[in-house]
């Protein structure tokens, strides 16, 4: 399914954990679609839905970055507190192995201050997530009653004209209009029915030209949340990206810290990593370290 979004590693994401994601995601704004339509909504880029996904979806697989991050931090320290419960850095100046330990000092210190530094982008993504997710809800409660609302005014339109048309296939052409036609583009072209012709491959109504520039009228509220969805979050996009370069740059910093440490502590003439205890403490580090990577 790496079709489905266009962002590489967001298709690769999105691959693993598919339908059940979008449908979870869709259903904390409160919005429900058939499968098929749901399928439709999130392959096609331009769509409100696809549009609402992109911006959790990119949140979650920066927490899933940190995450490694995080774990590469906890191995990290865990080396250094076996190391330091050993009684090994304790020793005097003139035991063997005094530069290397003065070397693994230096290197703990370097992790605190990492590990505070870390933790402050922690705490930015925690904050990114919830004001984003705060607009993102507001802009999906204004678009669920203007919805309802273009339906009641279409259905009203296609009465007056002599059409009988059921509310539910309304629901259904709109909700394929909006998937199949790149409004904001067709209206830059000047070419704003065309989103009135994808609504009217479900109703196949025979449809004059004056009741066609009705119906788009109909649907002035959600199109007008479709041309301004993009300048509402572009800012949460943009932090998104600075925090997911961060987040890559401290898992690859942590990940070489661990290398440094190990090879300074087989220079350590008395002290050996316990092997069975490194492999418990390894447990979490078995993951695709290249997620989020170009």
């Amino acid at each position: 399914m790496d079709e489905i979004i266009q962002d590489e590693q967001l298709s690769k994401w999105f691959s693993t954990y598919g339908l059940i994601t979008a449908e979870r995601l869709l259903g904390t704004y409160h919005i429900t679609l058939p499968q098929n339509e749901l399928i439709s909504a999130i392959k096609s880029p331009f769509s409100f839905y696809h549009q609402l996904l992109k911006m959790p979806l990119k949140n979650v697989l920066n927490g899933i970055v940190l995450q490694q991050a995080g774990d590469y931090h906890i191995y990290a320290q865990k080396l250094f507190i076996d190391y330091l419960l050993s009684g090994e850095s304790g020793k005097s100046e003139s035991s063997p192995g005094a530069l290397t330990r003065e070397s693994l000092e230096a290197e703990r210190q370097k992790l605190v201050t990492l590990g505070e530094d870390f933790h402050h982008l922690q705490q930015e993504q925690n904050k990114l997530i919830a004001n984003s997710q705060a607009r993102l809800i507001k802009i999906a409660e204004d678009w669920r009653k203007k919805f309802e609302s273009v339906l009641s005014l279409i259905n009203k339109t296609l009465n007056s004209s002599g059409f009988e048309v059921n509310k539910s296939t309304i629901r259904k052409a709109v909700n394929y209009a909006i998937i199949h036609c790149d409004y904001v583009k067709a209206a830059s072209l000047g070419n704003t029915l065309l989103i009135v012709e994808e609504f009217n491959k479900i109703t196949k109504l025979k449809l004059s030209d004056d009741l066609k520039n009705k119906i788009l009228s109909n649907m002035s509220e959600i199109l007008e949340i479709l041309s301004h969805f993009d300048s509402q979050i572009s800012s949460f996009f943009q932090e998104n990206k600075v925090l997911g370069e961060q987040a890559k740059s401290y898992r690859s910093q942590f990940y070489d810290t661990i290398l440094r440490v190990v090879e300074l502590i087989k220079l350590l003439p008395e002290y050996k990593i316990n092997p069975e205890q490194d492999a418990i403490n390894k447990e979490s580090l078995y993951f695709d370290k290249t997620i989020g990577e170009n």
